[in-house]
């Protein structure tokens, strides 16, 4: 894992398992805040390979619930880190005519429109989820913080700073003074609001958000009259996490970092994509995410991904620039082109973030630079050597010398491109960069050239699922996932599968010895665990023809989890039915009896550590138990878009996040938990998750009385049907049992749940 701070000016950028992390940023004297983990473009902390796996997951679909019901919920997420996603900074508009393969990765989802109009000038709004629609017209009257009934409020619309309490709180006090509206800004500098009123808002007025700037300028004008509008019905929209570009057919090339996550092909591409204003019902739906088998995403390298959509699109695409130009061009310091729909503000490194994010697609000319200029100017930059600065073979840089333009958060994804006498060729993907367009940093993008194998295998070969993590595994328990393999060729094909290494994973290949042009088959990969640590090894795929490439994969295992039978009478009443497991990551260790409560504690001893207890409960039935944490303090409420997870337990059900408690500082209050087991196999996973940096309390997890209460299932009464009378036609017996035997049947197809 690469970490970066900045002390005196100079960065320190180093390679570290976390431990010696703390102590050296406290010995130096650096605020932890000035940390900066390399992260992916979302802003959150890189966690180790279980949690990537899990709480990726259970992210993805909370993140995919807020796009699908605002676009509010997107700015903010967009201007997270310092090396992140990017957008177009000092550019300009492009023309349409001169991207029709530029694409969008997008959610699409339906939204309320808003409207705010105070002395003839129109604001920008948002609404917040969960709100109802609604017009108002009423003069503005200042409500402070809205954590108390606004008193004058009524027949007025209530102006409304962000902070402290709750949205819904501010929302309910406006109305309970009278007020008729709402306007809520931000208490932030840069960008809009991302927020809900929550699912349980009872209110009827209709509330809007602005940002810090028009929220200030409405504080000078109190007492004009504001119309504002939430409309009462949606339209489709959509909003642009990333950028990528259309090769052809049915095929995407983006950055592997904009879909590293379980569920990324709930977004859609939309092709030839200009105004994200319109056009939603473009979008298309993706089949396969190809992520790039040894993309690193800690340090971005190989940050590539090929996206298959469900059907062809008749556009050109754009073509892959061969080794030798992109040499020549980066050689020249010729001039290239990015181009996306991103946040138009700069910034230096540990400032930002950016804002002013066009609907319109943007476009920036620079210039490309060798790797060795590149690194020699982003060591000057730093103060440290061209040899510490971590750009490969596999990356590109482009800038302008004096800063101003470049990309920036959100752009991600998007082409690189040059105008050569052959047209336009791409020879980058906008990956990485410190800061935004600042002067002597410059951005780094993906090589493309580089991958052009790689992409024909993909597209034109045999590909499969270019990376699979088993996550962490059961002591004796065998895990078993089945790959998809496509032949994505012409021509019907034998072929052959092995291991790197046979001694960690097994394969059952009898589906796919043969496989035909344009079909795809399941190759099944199983695992038992039997390493403490992680294992991973490669998969090779053989042809029995020479014309056709194919790819490989890489499949992995997390930690394996030992069976703790010496907790089962001390963390409660634990049956026959229920098996105990428990282990730790990045030196972590299992859950222990605890030493100042009754039950058992978790036993992490670092930062970026995850302690892991699990029980696997064979049946249905209920699961109770009393849990606690003692850790770092949140300090917003988990409504507040800015909330962040610090030290905290997660709660999984078959590997879906169910729930998540995190601390008090010292304090350690049990409340009891009632979980509902479905029928079969049952895997609960508790996790108690170290954060980057600041221990307070015990950082620890506490689990005790846990109960596993089987469901009695009573068998129904076997019913004594009579002797049927033997009918004088032939088989008429029979059809009447026939048919006693359909009535049954609908009444089961009827009341089945």
């Amino acid at each position: 894992m690469y970490f970066y701070f900045m002390k005196n000016d100079i960065l320190f950028y180093l390679y570290s398992d976390y431990s010696g992390l703390l102590p050296l940023y406290t010995q130096l004297n650096v605020p932890k805040s000035s940390i900066k983990l390399v992260s992916k473009s979302l802003g959150v902390f890189m966690m180790n390979s279980f949690l990537k796996m899990v709480i990726a997951t259970a992210l993805f679909f909370i993140c995919g619930y807020a796009v699908a019901l605002k676009s509010p919920l997107m700015p903010d997420n967009k201007a997270n880190n310092q090396i992140a996603e990017t957008r177009i900074v000092g550019g300009e508009e492009a023309t349409q005519e001169n991207w029709p393969w530029m694409t969008a990765y997008v959610g699409v989802f339906t939204n309320f429109l808003t409207s705010l109009n105070v002395n003839n000038v129109i604001y920008e709004t948002r609404a917040f989820t969960s709100g109802v629609g609604g017009q108002a017209i009423g003069e503005i009257i200042a409500c402070g913080i809205g954590d108390a009934v606004c008193a004058d409020s009524s027949g007025n619309v209530c102006l409304i700073e962000r902070g402290i309490v709750n949205f819904s709180e501010k929302a309910d006090n406006c109305e309970a003074g009278g007020g008729v509206g709402a306007i809520i800004y931000n208490n932030e500098e840069f960008g809009n609001i991302s927020g809900t009123l929550g699912d349980e808002y009872t209110g009827t007025i209709p509330i809007v958000a602005v940002n810090q700037k028009d929220g200030l300028a409405l504080l000078e004008q109190i007492g004009s009259i504001a119309s504002l509008a939430v409309s009462e019905t949606t339209e489709l929209q959509q909003d642009a996490s990333c950028g990528a570009s259309f090769l052809g057919d049915r095929w995407v090339l983006t950055a592997a970092h904009c879909v590293d996550t379980k569920n990324a092909n709930l977004l859609k591409m939309n092709i030839g994509e200009y105004d994200l204003s319109d056009g939603a019902e473009n979008a298309i739906d993706i089949v396969n995410i190809y992520i790039h088998p040894q993309y690193d995403a800690d340090d971005f390298s190989n940050d590539i991904a090929i996206i298959e959509l469900v059907s062809s699109v008749d556009v050109v695409g754009v073509k892959i620039a061969d080794p030798d130009v992109t040499d020549q061009y980066a050689i020249e310091n010729s001039l290239a082109t990015i181009a996306g729909w991103g946040g138009r503000t700069g910034y230096a490194p540990n400032e930002g973030p950016t804002s002013d994010f066009p609907d319109i697609l943007n476009k920036v000319d620079l210039r490309l630079t060798t790797n060795a200029q590149c690194r020699e100017e982003l060591g000057k930059s730093f103060g440290i050597s061209a040899d510490n600065v971590s750009v490969s073979d596999v990356m590109i840089c482009a800038a302008i010398p004096e800063g101003g333009r470049g990309a920036c958060q959100g752009d991600s994804g998007g082409p690189l491109v040059v105008n050569t006498s052959s047209g336009v060729q791409q020879v980058g993907i906008v990956s990485w960069g410190f800061g935004c367009a600042a002067a002597g940093y410059p951005g780094v993008y993906t090589r493309v050239s580089e991958f052009k194998d790689w992409i024909s295998t993909i597209t034109d070969g045999i590909a499969v699922t270019q990376r699979h993590n088993f996550g962490f595994g059961l002591e004796g328990e065998v895990q078993t996932t089945e790959l998809t393999v496509s032949n994505n060729s012409e021509l019907n094909v034998g072929l052959n599968f092995a291991f790197s290494d046979s001694s960690h994973f097994t394969l059952d290949a009898s589906n796919c010895a043969t496989l035909d042009a344009g079909n795809s088959c399941q190759l099944s990969v199983s695992y038992l665990p039997a390493f403490a640590n992680d294992v991973s090894a490669e998969l090779i795929i053989t042809t029995d023809d020479a014309q056709i490439k194919s790819s490989s994969a890489i499949v992995t295992a997390g930690t394996t989890l030992g069976y703790v039978v010496e907790l089962a009478t001390t963390v409660g009443n634990v049956s026959d039915a229920v098996a105990l497991f428990s282990g730790g990551t990045n030196g972590a260790s299992a859950w222990v009896a605890s030493s100042t409560e009754v039950g058992i504690e978790s036993s992490t001893t670092g930062d970026m550590q995850d302690s892991i207890f699990v029980a696997k409960i064979e049946g249905e039935g209920v699961l109770t138990f009393d849990w606690a944490v003692s850790s770092e303090a949140n300090i917003l409420e988990e409504t507040d878009p800015d909330f962040e997870r610090f030290d905290a337990l997660f709660l999984y059900l078959n590997g879906d996040l169910v729930d998540v408690i995190d601390g008090n500082d010292d304090e350690i209050n049990f409340t009891e938990y009632s979980l509902d087991l479905p029928e079969g196999s049952n895997l609960i996973n508790w996790t108690y998750s170290k954060d980057p940096d600041v221990s307070e309390g015990d950082d620890k997890g506490f689990i005790r009385n846990l109960v596993f209460a089987a469901t009695v299932v009573t068998p129904s009464p076997v019913a004594v049907l009579p002797t049927p009378i033997t009918s004088n036609s032939s088989g008429g017996g029979s059809l009447g049992w026939i048919l006693l035997c359909l009535v049954g049947l609908a009444f089961r197809l009827r009341t089945k749940p």
